[in-house]
């Protein structure tokens, strides 16, 4: 097939996707690795598939005074087995070749095409966005048949709050383990003079097993709560002292210098707290499988113009240790929130239907789009022109767009995003 004379060429675009290789193997340690840093996450490679890490659990109290005729042969402890599942995620997408013609940008003055750096460069980003999101919340029981969309993009691989909730379930996790702890509410101050959020938060750390508490300690909550606490401690002494901000966004207090507070933005809304010592939370990937590639090709079923991107990489995440003398976490409520990768995710024109005047009542007029009555959101395609219809009804007359335009029949042009308009009708009379 003949290719415009101005076509950077498949050739420039996998370099581009070779360059950018090592984003889509590591994910989010290659995306965010500062982040990664600041929550202490432990990054490890090579992992295919499965993972198991042994964790020896010692047996405590054996050791007596000696007898010179010893009968005693104590148990020493026994070897537990942690695995680490890891998922294979890909993603495939296509463009035109007409959008890598280099008439407009030109080369710079390298003699590179920087269009062909954004193009590559915007699909691994989106990837790595996806994998990041999927740190916390993550559950590959979201990607199942007749799931929507957002949620199988939440199926990667399990999170971190995933490998949580399943040890709970498993009682691995429980009180008579000492690692899941009560901690009474962390809410924002009711007045100057309410500094409870600090005391609880406080109180939680102490019920901690001293063996955790010796060591440096990572608490993880949601950046609410970590502000509660600030504040709550700046209360408590009349804004005298506050807490110290390190790290690019971690708090420390004076008094507990061995724990840092550290608010993660993907933890979603709620109390819960998860105490950790450094290095106890694990992102694997793998970096040595031939089904972890970056691929970029010409031609498609649909459309031999078409480019086509494909990118594929194994990831999971893990707590390494449960052991109360490494981890635990609090009883508080903890939920997700809506996760976003790129600039948008859906292509959807909605319509409403709405009054130009004060009145309250049933709107029976209706709007037809390319012909049909609207009912739901519907789904649009870059640049397809949409035809929309305002009808009259016994009761309610058309007024007016929400774009200012008055006539009954217009036409939009979808943008390739989310679109929204609103039919403005008054009562007749």
């Amino acid at each position: 097939m003949a290719t415009p004379k101005d076509f950077i060429g498949i050739s420039a675009l996998q370099e581009v996707a070779n360059q950018v290789f090592a984003s889509v193997v590591q994910g989010p340690a290659f995306a965010n690795p500062e982040e990664m840093k600041r929550l202490g996450i432990k990054t490890i490679s090579g992992v295919q598939y499965k993972r198991t890490m042994n964790v020896f659990v010692r047996k405590g109290g054996t050791t007596r005074r000696k007898d010179m005729n010893p009968t005693m042969n104590g148990t020493i402890g026994f070897l537990k087995e942690r695995v680490l599942t890891a998922k294979l995620s890909w993603f495939k997408g296509t463009d035109n070749i007409d959008h890598y013609c280099e008439t407009v940008f030109g080369v710079d003055a390298q003699g590179a095409y920087p269009l062909s750096t954004v193009a590559v460069e915007a699909v691994i980003k989106t990837h790595a966005d996806d994998l990041y999101n999927n740190l916390w919340w993550g559950d590959i029981d979201n990607d199942v048949p007749g799931a929507s969309e957002e949620k199988k993009a939440m199926g990667l691989y399990d999170g971190f709050i995933t490998c949580i909730k399943h040890d709970i379930e498993d009682g691995v996790i429980s009180e008579a383990n000492h690692n899941l702890i009560h901690c009474e509410a962390i809410s924002a101050p009711a007045d100057a003079t309410d500094s409870s959020a600090y005391k609880n938060f406080r109180d939680a750390y102490m019920s901690l097993d001293p063996r955790l508490r010796r060591q440096k300690v990572y608490a993880y909550m949601t950046p609410e709560t970590a502000i509660n606490i600030a504040d709550g401690y700046a209360l408590q002494s009349y804004g005298t002292h506050k807490l110290d901000v390190v790290d690019g966004g971690n708090y420390v207090i004076p008094e507990l210098p061995k724990l840092t507070i550290a608010p993660v933005e993907g933890m979603g809304v709620g109390d819960r707290i998860i105490f950790s010592v450094e290095g106890n939370l694990i992102y694997a990937v793998d970096t040595e499988s031939n089904q972890t590639f970056v691929e970029v090709a010409l031609g498609s079923d649909n459309d031999l113009r078409d480019i086509v991107f494909q990118c594929q990489s194994i990831q999971g995440a893990m707590v390494a240790s449960t052991l109360s003398h490494s981890f635990a976490v609090t009883d508080g409520p903890l939920q997700s929130t809506d996760f976003q990768s790129g600039d948008y995710t859906n292509s959807n024109l909605v319509v409403t239907l709405a009054h130009s005047d004060s009145d309250t009542g049933k709107i029976d007029a209706k709007v037809k789009v390319d012909g049909v009555e609207y009912k739901t959101p519907i789904e649009t395609t870059p640049n397809q022109i949409i035809s929309l219809v305002a009808e009259d009804s016994a009761t309610y007359k058309f007024v007016s767009w929400s774009n200012g335009k008055t006539d009954k029949t217009i036409q939009l042009t979808a943008s390739g995003m989310n679109m929204g308009l609103t039919a403005f009708f008054k009562k007749n009379g």
